[in-house]
């Protein structure tokens, strides 16, 4: 029997409306709820049936789909700024979902601090401030050099290492500055100031099925330089030792438990101190970044496919094979000004191992040393059967790579 899954928003990378294609392969009715329908790329051929309405008014949400409700089966998104959307709307129209605040608890990177310190687990000295005035009593508990990011966000936007109360103080100005997010979206005037933890960082990618939340895998993350925070790179599976891993999955089980998530996946971001595991970010949701591409090339596993059944309530299957290791590689300016010419796609693409190459940037767009993920001009993804081969294969394809920067 079919069934109608309604997906709210979607990120713009295309996994959105992949999930809308997966969909239909399950042999539902997908029905995309926008606010926006020319922001995405490929929706006309998604097979999905458009409804265009305010996506951030959970009233104009909610009497969308009333007339739709006696064959709605689920609700999802692949929109970070939408999970907790979803959450309501799945809790009010009786369908499979996280509870609300739960999410509404991870959305917010002070609430969930506070949840994991009282839960004993380890996470960053922190302070949340409304006003730049509480900035000197903020580096006194928290230390230099600090972190300065807004309380709820996505893509390191407006995220900063700072070395100074004066760049704490400018820094938070500039978070508390920001009224509305980049989909509308009404931000809280509050800025978190945290303790800079020194160590490589990893995301811990979950999936709860059965009232277990079961550990997919650990990727490894690498970041572009300070004071900025954006993710240049991972891999997958990371090379840490068994012992490393199994304290990191011990360490976002405890976290999870204390949010209350208890439902499809999970991205926690996490990082491998001398003295243990600190927990940095907890999104209740698939990893972007194409993380899930990863997964998919080395252990054979859809988890876009997987977090749709479960989001229609349908048993999630999480058997995998595990077959060398994947990595990507984004590309990035290394100066500010105008893209002149993109060229070498074509020959990297067909070098060995190299799975996917794409270059967003185009001649006449001005770029810069990114400051937020939104500022990477394309991506690389290969395979290896080991990771110094994996390594080598993503350095030549990012070598043979052109993005030319010009006044």
């Amino acid at each position: 029997m079919r069934g109608r899954l309604a997906c709210v928003e979607a990120n713009t990378t295309g996994t959105g409306m992949i999930a809308l294609r997966t969909a239909g392969e399950l042999g539902l009715d997908p029905l995309f709820l926008t606010g926006k329908p020319e922001r995405y790329q490929g929706l006309a051929e998604s097979g999905a049936q458009v409804v265009r309405c305010d996506t951030n008014d959970a009233g104009e949400l909610l009497a969308a789909l009333a007339p739709r409700a006696g064959d709605l089966c689920g609700v999802t998104t692949t929109s970070d700024f939408y999970v907790a959307t979803v959450a309501e709307l799945a809790a009010q129209l009786g369908l499979p979902g996280n509870p609300p605040e739960a999410v509404r608890l991870c959305r917010d990177k002070g609430r969930m601090r506070r949840a994991l310190a009282k839960a004993g687990a380890r996470r960053p000295r922190f302070a949340v401030l409304h006003d730049q005035s509480e900035t000197a009593e903020a580096v006194t508990r928290v230390g230099l050099p600090c972190v300065v990011k807004p309380v709820s966000g996505s893509g390191s936007e407006n995220v900063r290492l700072c070395a100074s109360q004066a760049e704490v103080r400018a820094q938070v100005a500039q978070v508390l500055s920001v009224r509305t997010n980049i989909r509308g979206q009404a931000c809280e005037p509050a800025a978190l100031v945290e303790e800079y933890l020194d160590g490589p960082e990893f995301s811990v990618e979950m999936v709860h099925t059965g009232g277990e939340a079961v550990c997919v895998g650990i990727v490894a993350k690498t970041l572009t330089g300070r004071p900025y925070f954006v993710e240049s790179g991972h891999v997958y599976p990371a090379p840490v030792a068994k012992a490393d891993a199994e304290a990191m999955e011990s360490a976002v089980r405890l976290a999870l438990a204390a949010t209350g998530i208890q439902h499809g996946p999970t991205h926690t971001e996490v990082k491998l101190l001398s003295d243990g595991v600190a927990v940095v970010e907890i999104n209740p949701r698939l990893a972007g970044g194409m993380i899930p591409e990863l997964i998919s090339l080395v252990d054979g596993l859809d988890l876009l496919e997987q977090q749709i059944r479960g989001a229609i309530g349908l048993p999630v299957t999480l058997a995998r094979r595990r077959e060398g290791h994947a990595g990507i590689r984004f590309l990035v300016a290394d100066r500010p000004g105008a893209v002149r010419a993109v060229s070498g796609a074509d020959q990297v693409a067909a070098l060995p191992g190299i799975e996917q190459v794409s270059v967003s940037a185009r001649p006449g767009v001005r770029v810069g040393p990114p400051r937020s993920a939104y500022d990477r001009l394309g991506h690389v993804i290969a395979r290896g059967r080991t990771v110094p081969e994996l390594t080598a294969r993503l350095d030549r394809a990012v070598a043979g790579l052109h993005v030319e920067v010009g006044e």
